[in-house]
């Protein structure tokens, strides 16, 4: 039994190794550094169980007829993003966030939300985007402006685009551009992050008499800490 073991465990490894990454992650490592994501999401705003709820009414009228919205009103989300434009396709986590209309002469969101991945060996990995969303264009983009977990000190930007409509629910396609930088981390004074399989409690002195907070942390010119966007129109993708 223990022979057979021995045997199969070449094999293991050799298929661990082998595994394709997964089909949303169409580019890991271009020749030029960048990785594309591509993946779908799906904004409900119907039925007893919305991923999408306004949570605050502006306090003028409609100033934006085309999405139903005033100056201030502002939306929560918690949307599902899969793999394919099918909503019962494989899993790839959710986004989480808000907009809100922020203009007070057309249909132009202010978005900001978290791209959080919840499969494989990105599974609590994060992407950060923020930005302007001129509803009346096509194509979207907006800045990704940085990560955690696998895409640590991230920066590019997201495309999206509706795949479909249903009423006021929609689906989007995104996809994703970014590098992970040229920054380093003192991994030793760091807090270990959970998704590195840590107990983050890192940041104390210990046995090599390194301080708490001397990690050091550059990304090119210096560290941005910002919050993640994503182009969520809620329902408004149109």
């Amino acid at each position: 039994m223990a022979t057979k073991a021995i045997l199969l465990l070449p094999v293991a490894v050799l298929l661990l190794v082998a595994a394709p990454p997964p089909a949303w992650v169409l580019a890991a490592d271009d020749a030029d550094g960048t990785t594309h994501l591509s993946f779908f999401m799906h904004d409900i705003v119907s039925g007893s169980n919305p991923t999408a709820v306004k949570v605050i009414k502006g306090p003028g009228t409609t100033t934006a007829p085309t999405l139903g919205m005033a100056f201030g009103d502002t939306t929560v989300v918690d949307d599902a993003l899969t793999e394919t434009s099918s909503a019962t396709s494989t899993a790839v986590g959710r986004m989480q966030g808000i907009y809100m209309l922020s203009s007070q002469t057309g249909a132009v969101l202010m978005v900001c939300a978290n791209l959080l991945f919840t499969s494989g060996d990105h599974n609590g990995s994060t992407i950060a985007v923020l930005g302007r969303d001129d509803t009346s264009e096509p194509v979207r983009e907006l800045s990704v402006v940085g990560g955690t977990g696998k895409y640590r000190m991230a920066n590019g930007y997201v495309l999206w685009k509706t795949s479909s409509m249903s009423g006021a629910d929609a689906t989007v396609q995104l996809d994703v551009y970014l590098t992970t930088g040229n920054g380093t981390i003192d991994e030793a004074a760091a807090p270990v992050s959970p998704v590195d399989g840590g107990a983050g409690s890192g940041g104390s002195s210990g046995s090599s008499g390194t301080k708490a907070g001397s990690a050091v942390r550059t990304a090119g010119g210096g560290w941005v800490s910002a919050c993640v966007v994503a182009a969520v129109v809620g329902s408004f993708w149109v």
